[in-house]
């Protein structure tokens, strides 16, 4: 039933708008600041579709659930931020912000980004 098909970093991009499309639905539906608008939702729906169709043709290998986990919640802040930013009335971005750029170091840290590579020739 799980085909082997190279998805890359494809789940980790899902994760990150899922985050987001989620944290605009929700803020669309529930403050009365921004403004009602119907797109967030069919993002979100389309989102979680297809990472529904990812998960279950294929399997998440290593530290890709760490890495989804820590983007969706990257996308979540990003979102709050940016909304602060238009809406100063709600408040500073700057944590939302701070958390972001941690997330994203965490990030590239569990997928190795910063790990050295070794010479193959010595």
């Amino acid at each position: 039933m799980n085909k082997q098909v190279e998805l890359g970093y494809t789940p980790l991009g899902f994760a990150f708008l899922a985050g987001l499309c989620g944290n605009a639905s929700l803020t669309t539906l529930t403050s009365s600041i921004v403004e009602f608008s119907i797109f967030p939702l069919i993002a979100l729906a389309l989102v979680i579709y297809n990472s529904y169709q990812i998960y279950m043709t294929t399997a998440l290998e290593g530290n890709m659930n760490k890495a989804a986990l820590g983007l969706f919640a990257a996308g979540f802040l990003s979102y709050t931020s940016f909304v602060r930013m238009q809406y100063p009335e709600l408040g500073s971005n700057f944590f939302a912000l701070m958390g972001v750029m941690l997330i994203a170091v965490w990030v590239a840290k569990v997928l190795g980004c910063f790990s050295q590579k070794k010479d193959e020739d010595a």
